[in-house]
């Protein structure tokens, strides 16, 4: 008979975490100081007074099932008796946790090769690939990756991207397709959508209006009188309309209408809301239902959001969800098996703008699974339920648009977390914590009339106590929760909402930049350093406060959170700043870890 392994000391609350811990079969007994307890158990094991058992204890781990606070004085009562084989709960805990993160599905990966693909399929950094079978620059995929890009911090792509798309714009305004062949109101639309995103921070700003403005005219002389939207040529599209149809000028609307906000167009906006009309007057049966190619329908959901009818996408989806596989898988038609990987991921976004994170978490976890070890997805995969279907779309092919709608997903997936979570977040901090004091200290180096960034500012704990220490400088925030910025409403503080990877700053224009425990969000470590370098003035401080990586095991952490290393983020910083110092092991309120925090700051170059 095998024997049991451990022994605890302790047997009130701790005791039970430690069986939850090691499991009930795997403890022998249990001892405590306190006479009073012998004779009681605690889930069904004995405990005895640790006089009485002490010369039992030899062949087994000592578990220390006491609060912190009793913990010394029960280590220096074991090793005065000789003994050195023991642990505490909290080590057991930390350990546990540590090993279920080193052993978690790895999702920065996921990130990261996806991102490499991108960089390894971009033509002559001009375009992005159409498919590994097609390495040609595809002039819509390419347009509608630009938003995402400058989302995720990769504005010097999406620059290529936009410099070549203007370079190819046909004298009508429009933009053909992959083979150069004829033009498409869809690719003209995707591409516009691009040009647009891009507009404020592109060097021409004439040249590019002039580009979206042709465009949209071109799109908009291709509207019949009642708003439907005729393409000049379908060829790319296929024979077949339950795969795709002209629904999918749905997806077209956005650009015309953001198009008539920027240029105080109103023609371009009722054109827009008379276009969505007539679809959802003609087809609303196919709307409502599930009736292309998951990637096609999800276009027209996601247009649906983007044009103000969210009720009708919730409900279209809400249909969806009941063929959802308890694998979060979504067939890639009505009638199949196998899965679209990127109609996955645009399913997953829509459920997570329409703030359904249960179905939106389970197509994307499953999606995601799906990479292949290049960093690209097949545009189709056979369900692990049916080996006998044959999958037609892009079977053998990774396919350019499923990396950007993985980026997109994981985007809004982040969003509708921290919006739901909002009221969760601390609003207070004190004076006294090493994290404030730290950020003060630099704010303080950086004179009076400073302009001051904080960026995953939540509700503004460090801001709000920066203003009452030093009210003379102008601060500004910006966090991906709109709803968490509300609680700085009417402070005088200028809050937008952005990322740490695409702050929506213009360039130098703060003298301090600081980020508080957020970095271990922002997925991409070196995109957000570069731009918070960005927006911070030559010889202006960039300052990074967070947990570390070797204090991994100390809490819990989201399947998506990283704690950096410090060596590490000093290299990273260092790529922009000067004099990069990192400061381990800050004092902070209610501290349980005494290693858990540092800081970084660097001067920028």
């Amino acid at each position: 008979m095998e024997m049991k392994k451990y022994i605890l000391f302790g047997a009130g609350y701790y005791a039970t975490v430690a069986i939850s811990l090691l499991g009930k079969e795997n403890i022998e007994f249990i001892m405590d100081n306190n006479r009073d307890k012998a004779g009681s158990s605690v889930e069904g094991i004995a405990v005895y007074p640790y006089c009485e058992k002490k010369s039992q204890c030899g062949h087994y781990t000592i578990v220390i099932s006491v609060s912190d606070r009793y913990c010394p004085q029960i280590e220096e009562q074991l090793k005065k008796d000789g003994f050195k084989n023991f642990l505490t709960v909290g080590r057991i805990q930390s350990e546990q946790t540590r090993k279920k993160i080193e052993g978690r599905f790895d999702n920065i990966s996921v990130y990261k090769k996806a991102i490499g693909w991108i960089k390894n399929n971009s033509v002559d950094g001009q375009a992005i690939i159409c498919n590994t079978g097609k390495r040609k620059g595809y002039p819509e995929v390419t347009g509608y990756y630009i938003p995402t890009l400058i989302r995720w911090g990769y504005r010097d792509i999406a620059t290529g991207y936009a410099d070549w798309l203007i370079s190819i714009q046909k004298p009508d305004g429009s933009w053909y397709d992959t083979d150069n062949v004829s033009p498409y109101i869809f690719d003209t639309a995707q591409i516009l959508k691009g040009l647009i995103a891009i507009r404020e921070i592109y060097n021409d700003k004439n040249k590019i209006d002039s580009a979206i403005v042709m465009g949209i005219d071109w799109i908009l002389s291709c509207m019949t009188e009642e708003g439907r939207l005729i393409t000049p040529d379908m060829t790319c599209w296929g024979d077949d309309s339950s795969t795709c149809s002209e629904l999918i000028h749905m997806y077209c609307l956005s650009p015309i209408a953001d198009a008539g906000r920027i240029f105080n167009r109103t023609d371009y906006t009722d054109k827009a809301k008379q276009i969505l009309e007539y679809y959802k007057n003609n087809y609303y049966d196919r709307i409502m239902n599930f009736s292309l190619l998951s990637h096609f329908y999800a276009y027209v959901m996601e247009a649906l959001i983007d044009m103000g009818e969210s009720d009708m996408a919730r409900a279209a989806m809400d249909r969806i969800a009941k063929i959802q596989k308890k694998s979060g898988a979504v067939p890639a038609y009505n009638n199949v098996d196998w899965v679209c990987s990127t109609g996955l991921f645009q399913f997953a976004l829509v459920w997570f703008r329409l703030g359904d994170m249960e179905h939106g978490l389970k197509a994307f976890n499953y999606a995601c699974r799906l990479q292949n070890a290049s960093g690209g997805w097949f545009g189709s995969y056979l369900s692990e339920d049916n080996c006998d279907e044959q999958n037609d779309y892009f079977p053998g092919e990774e396919i350019s648009w499923a990396n950007k709608y993985f980026l997109d997903a994981l985007y809004y997936k982040n969003a509708a977390e921290f919006n739901g979570c909002a009221s969760e977040f601390m609003d207070k901090i004190s004076k006294n914590d090493e994290r404030y004091t730290f950020v003060r200290d630099a704010v303080a180096k950086a004179g009076k009339g400073s302009r001051i960034l904080d960026v995953g500012c939540g509700k503004g704990r460090y801001i709000r106590n920066l203003l009452q220490d030093m009210p003379f400088n102008r601060y500004s925030g910006a966090d991906i929760s709109k709803n968490v910025m509300k609680w700085l409403d009417g402070s005088n503080v200028e809050c937008r909402e952005g990322t740490l990877t695409s702050i929506p700053y213009n360039d130098a224009a703060f003298d301090v930049t600081y980020t508080c425990e957020a970095l271990e969000h922002a997925i991409d470590i070196e995109s957000a350093i570069k731009e918070m370098s960005r927006v911070t003035r030559p010889e202006g401080y960039v300052i990074v406060i967070d947990k570390n990586k070797a204090s991994y095991g100390a809490l819990e952490i989201g399947d998506w959170e990283q704690w950096p290393d410090e060596s590490y983020l000093k290299s990273v910083m260092e790529q922009y700043c000067y004099n990069v110092e990192v400061k381990h092991g800050l004092v902070y309120e209610n501290m349980n870890c005494p290693d858990l925090f540092s800081a970084w700051i660097g001067i920028v170059r």
